[in-house]
C-alpha cells in the first residue's frame, strides 16, 4: 500500500513539473511577443535573451505535439502496427521543419553544438602567441623607413554604447566628432612626412611613391591621374542602420578633404570604393554634403534605398563595377578571384584605409556569422573588397583548411599586383571604433595606451585612434601587436566568460612572407608582372606592451626595423 502511494505521489510530481515547464514556456511566449513586436531591437536585450529558448522550446513543443498527433491520426490508419514509424517521422519533420523556419535560430543550434547550454567550450585554434621581440625582418619602406603613426582623441568618439539601438548608431555626427578626426588624420600625415603642413605632407607622399614605385623623379601629382580610395565596408547595404563596424564616414570625409582640398586633385579624379558591398547611405550623405563630384564604386547599379546626390537630384557618382581581368595569383587555382574593377586598374594611385580589426572570433554572444577563416582585416586583407572572387581566397586564409603554418598567402599578391596593391601610395588604419571580427560591433580596449571601461559595454570609451605607414608590413605588424595586447585579460563575464579577444592561429604568417618572399617560409615564389616580388616593409614585434618600442625606438641610428611614434591628442 505504502508503494502504491509513493508511486501515485510520484507520477502527480512528474505531472505537476511538466505542467509548470509548459507554463513558464507560455509565459515567456506571451513576454517576448509582447516586448519585441512593438520594437524589435528588444530581441537583443539580455531579458528577452534569457526568455527567448524557453519561448522557442514552447513552440517547438507545441507545434510538434500537434504535428504529431495529426500525424498519427493520419498515419495511423495507413501504417495500422506501425504507429512507432509515424510518430518518429512527424518529430523529424517538426524539427527539420522548425530550423528551415528559423523557428530555431542558429544562436540555440549554437548552444547546443557547445555541450546542451553547459557554458561555450574553448576556442580551437585561437592560441596565437607572438614570436621574439625586436627581430626585425624585410625592408623597411617610407621616407623615414619603417615609420608608423599613430594618434589618438579620446574626445572624437562620443558613442554611448548602445549597440543594439538602430536609432543611435556610432557613425552618426552627433557620436563621432568630424572636426577632432580631421585633426588626427592631419597630425599623422605630418609626423609621417616630418612636415609642418598638409600641402608639403602631400607633395612627399606622392613624389616618394613615383620616385619609388614609377621612375619619376621628383614627380608629383599631375593633373587627370585618378585616386582610388579603399575602404572596408563589410558590413555595408543599402539600408544599413545596424551599428556593426564599418569604415567611419568622419574618416572618409577627412581623407576626402585632405585629397581635394590640400593634395589639389580634382573631386571627379577621386573614387570611394568596396567592390564586394553597396555603399551605406550615412556614407554617402556625409561626402556629397562637401564634395558632388566625389564618386562611389560598389557591387551594382544605385538603389532606389540609396540617398540621391543632393546636387544633381539623381544617384549620379554611384557607379557598378566593372570586371576586368587584372590580377594573377603564384599558387592555386582561381577564376573569378583574378578579376578586379576596371575602375581601379585605371586608376593612377591607392589609398588603402583599412581598419584596425581582427578577421575572426569564435563565440557569437553579441555578433552572428561564421567565425571567420584567418587572424587579421587590415591591409592586405582590405583587398578582399578589390576582386570579385572572394570566397574563391578562403580556403587558402582558413587556418583549419588549406592556411596552415607557413602555407602560401594570396594577401601577399593582392599586396603587390602592378593593377592593384603596387598603385598604393599610403596605408592607414581606422582605429576609432575597432572590431574583434568580420561580422563585429564597436571593441572596448581596456589596456594601455587606451584603458577603456569594459563594463557595462554600454560606456563612450573607444579606442579614437588612427594609424599610418608608407610600409604595409610595419602597419600591420603594429595593428597586431596591438590587438594582442588587448586581448590579455580582457574576459566577458556577463553571460559566458569567454575572452572579448582571440587572434587566430598563423596571425603573423602573412606578415613573414610579405617581409621576405625571396625567402617565404611556404617555399612559394611569389611573381608578379613577370618578375619575383621583392620585399614589401619589414616585420617584428615591440618589445613589450607598456613601452611599444620596436628597433628603430630602441638603436634610432643602425636599427632597421620599424619605428613607432605615437602622438596622443586632447584631454587623456
Amino acid at each position: 500500500m505504502k508503494e502504491e502511494t509513493s508511486t501515485t505521489k510520484k507520477k502527480l510530481f512528474g505531472i505537476f513539473n511538466k505542467l509548470i515547464l509548459i507554463a513558464v514556456g507560455f509565459g515567456a511566449l506571451v513576454w517576448f511577443l509582447i516586448r519585441v513586436i512593438p520594437k524589435p531591437s528588444r530581441a537583443t536585450y539580455p531579458c528577452q535573451r534569457a526568455a527567448f529558448p524557453l519561448a522557442s522550446a514552447f513552440v517547438i513543443w507545441l507545434t510538434g505535439l500537434i504535428g504529431s498527433l495529426a500525424g498519427i491520426k493520419y498515419l495511423g490508419k495507413r501504417l495500422g502496427n506501425y504507429r512507432w514509424v509515424a510518430i518518429g517521422s512527424s518529430a523529424m519533420v517538426v524539427v527539420v521543419l522548425c530550423v528551415w523556419l528559423q523557428i530555431i535560430p542558429s544562436s540555440i543550434l549554437d548552444s547546443f553544438a557547445l555541450g546542451s547550454g553547459d557554458g561555450y567550450q574553448p576556442a580551437v585554434g585561437f592560441n596565437w602567441i607572438p614570436g621574439p621581440s625586436n627581430q626585425p625582418i624585410g625592408d623597411a619602406k617610407g621616407v623615414y623607413p619603417g615609420r608608423v603613426v599613430m594618434t589618438r582623441n579620446p574626445e572624437a568618439t562620443k558613442w554611448a554604447g548602445r549597440w543594439n539601438v538602430n536609432e543611435d548608431q556610432w557613425w552618426l555626427d552627433e557620436n563621432t566628432d568630424t572636426e577632432k578626426v580631421a585633426e588626427m588624420l592631419s597630425v599623422t600625415l605630418q609626423k609621417l612626412t616630418g612636415t609642418k603642413k598638409d600641402k608639403k605632407a602631400w607633395d612627399k607622399i606622392f613624389k616618394y611613391y613615383n620616385e619609388n614605385s614609377r621612375g619619376l623623379t621628383k614627380r608629383g601629382y599631375e593633373p587627370g591621374e585618378v585616386v582610388a580610395v579603399k575602404i572596408n565596408l563589410n558590413n555595408s547595404g543599402v539600408s544599413k542602420v545596424d551599428n556593426q563596424s564599418d569604415a567611419s564616414p568622419q574618416m572618409v570625409l577627412a581623407m576626402i578633404r585632405q585629397l581635394v582640398n590640400e593634395a589639389g586633385i580634382p573631386q571627379k579624379d577621386i573614387f570611394i570604393y568596396d567592390a564586394r558591398r553597396q555603399i551605406y547611405p550615412y556614407m554617402l550623405t556625409t561626402i556629397w554634403r562637401e564634395f558632388k563630384d566625389v564618386r562611389f564604386l560598389q557591387w551594382g547599379e544605385a538603389q532606389d534605398a540609396q540617398p540621391v546626390n543632393p546636387a544633381y537630384g539623381d544617384h549620379t557618382g554611384i557607379e557598378a563595377v566593372d570586371w576586368v581581368e587584372g590580377i594573377s595569383y603564384s599558387a592555386g587555382k582561381f577564376n573569378e578571384a583574378k578579376l578586379i574593377p576596371r575602375q581601379v586598374k585605371e586608376a593612377t594611385y591607392l589609398v588603402n584605409f583599412a581598419m584596425l580589426k581582427l578577421h575572426s572570433y569564435p563565440y557569437n554572444y553579441m555578433e552572428d556569422g561564421d567565425e571567420g577563416q584567418t587572424a587579421v582585416t587590415m591591409s592586405a586583407k582590405n583587398h578582399a573588397g578589390s576582386i570579385k572572387g572572394t570566397p574563391e581566397l578562403h580556403d587558402y586564409l582558413d587556418t583549419k583548411k588549406l592556411g596552415t603554418k607557413n602555407a602560401y598567402s594570396p594577401l601577399v599578391d593582392l599586396a603587390t599586383s602592378p593593377n592593384l596593391g603596387a598603385k598604393t601610395i599610403l596605408y592607414l588604419l581606422d582605429g576609432l571604433y575597432c572590431g574583434r571580427k568580420w561580422r563585429t560591433y564597436p571593441l572596448h580596449f581596456p589596456n594601455p595606451p587606451f584603458n577603456n571601461k569594459v563594463e557595462p559595454y554600454e560606456n563612450p570609451e573607444w579606442p579614437a585612434c588612427l594609424l599610418a605607414s608608407f610600409d604595409c608590413v610595419a602597419l600591420q605588424s603594429v595593428g597586431l601587436d596591438i590587438m594582442y595586447a588587448q586581448s590579455k585579460n580582457n574576459n566577458e563575464t556577463a553571460y559566458h566568460d569567454v575572452p572579448r579577444i582571440l587572434v587566430r592561429d598563423n596571425a603573423d604568417d602573412f606578415l613573414r612572407e610579405m617581409a621576405d618572399p625571396d625567402h617565404a617560409p611556404s617555399g612559394t615564389r611569389y611573381i608578379q608582372g613577370g618578375k619575383p616580388i621583392e620585399s614589401l616593409g619589414v616585420f617584428e614585434h615591440w618589445d613589450d606592451d607598456l613601452t611599444m618600442r620596436y628597433s628603430r625606438n630602441l638603436d634610432p641610428k643602425n636599427g632597421r626595423g620599424i619605428e613607432f611614434l605615437y602622438f596622443p591628442l586632447g584631454e587623456n
